[in-house]
């Protein structure tokens, strides 16, 4: 979970996002960058419930993080579905894809808000769970077009080897 950055000057208050690179603390009004804030490797500054957070990132992991709260519902949809269908066709063809899958449910069911950290094989069952979706209900692959690239961009960018 994200935990919220305190401000540097009142060490109280929370900074909430100002401008896309800068935030101001709700408790005393002073304004830091990002370049200002102390981020280590690994880790990503985020705005998770309107306040800013430092997430930290394992390797091999990618932050996903909706703008909407019908995401989570969205994904959650492609996942039950593949799930359902796997009974009959095989949706998952490695081992283990199916725990995954069913793993990534009960994660977006317990946080709706993400941001959500994932690894290459969970990217890579919800990009399958996304294709399976789209290809039964293509009406589908039309609702959260946005959120559907970032999945894809995100699986693109661990598949570069250059990208441990």
């Amino acid at each position: 979970m994200p935990v919220p950055i305190a401000c540097q000057a009142c060490l109280i208050g929370r900074y909430v996002p100002r401008s896309p690179d800068s935030y101001r603390c709700r408790s005393c009004g002073s304004v830091v960058t990002e370049a200002e804030l102390p981020v280590q490797d690994g880790e990503q500054l985020v705005v998770h419930a309107g306040v800013l957070r430092v997430l930290c990132v394992p390797p091999g992991h990618e932050v996903v993080t909706p703008s909407r709260r019908s995401h989570a519902a969205h994904l959650g949809a492609s996942l039950s579905l593949a799930l359902r269908a796997n009974r009959t066709h095989p949706v998952f063809q490695r081992p283990g894809d199916v725990r995954t899958a069913q793993d990534l449910l009960a994660v977006l069911d317990d946080d709706g808000e993400g941001p959500w950290v994932l690894s290459a094989r969970q990217l890579s069952v919800l990009t399958r769970a996304m294709d399976v979706r789209y290809a039964l209900l293509p009406s589908a692959a039309r609702t959260h077009p946005d959120l559907d690239a970032e999945i894809r961009a995100a699986l693109a960018r661990r598949r570069r080897p250059d990208t441990a």
